[in-house]
């Protein structure tokens, strides 16, 4: 593997400060996994996905964001990568609670190079909602047009 592999996250947030809690998030992300170059969308407000029988008090709009940055996958395995996501989502407050329920923040690793990862219900990459959740194409859209296009391809020529 090369040293400097491009990895692009989906961050959101629909509870607390939303545009701090986003903040954070980019924060420890570069800290944590000593991440270089990093471009970051605008923020796409849309409404929250909820389930049928979600309370009305969880439709709460979110914040969301594409960040992009290089990563050293000699460094950090897609295991550990999704670990200290899931650290860093615990530091800024998320809960463990119902899916889709309201959250402080939620990260998704959306795409890593070009690379087809599948490890059952644990993590796909690219991430199985990149092309059709508007706030993770449009954000991503925005950033890496190129590696969106890359991996839209990679996954036509599989199918």
């Amino acid at each position: 593997m090369k040293k400097n592999n491009k990895i692009i996250f989906g961050i959101g947030s629909n509870l607390g400060d939303r545009q701090q809690n986003l903040n954070i998030a980019i924060d420890k992300l570069s800290k944590y996994l000593n991440l270089n170059n990093l471009k970051i969308s605008t923020i796409y407000k849309n409404p929250a996905l909820l389930p049928l029988d979600a309370p009305s008090s969880w439709n709460i709009e979110f914040f969301n964001i594409a960040m992009s940055a290089e990563i050293n996958l000699e460094k950090y395995s897609f295991e550990k990568i999704l670990n200290i996501v899931k650290k860093i989502e615990s530091e800024i407050g998320r809960k463990s609670s119902a899916r889709w329920s309201p959250r402080e923040i939620d990260i998704d690793i959306l795409i890593i190079d070009e690379i087809i990862y599948k490890n059952d219900d644990v993590l796909n990459i690219p991430h199985i909602g990149l092309f059709v959740r508007d706030f993770f194409y449009k954000t991503t859209q925005e950033i890496e047009p190129q590696m969106l296009e890359n991996i839209r391809n990679k996954i036509n020529d599989l199918n």
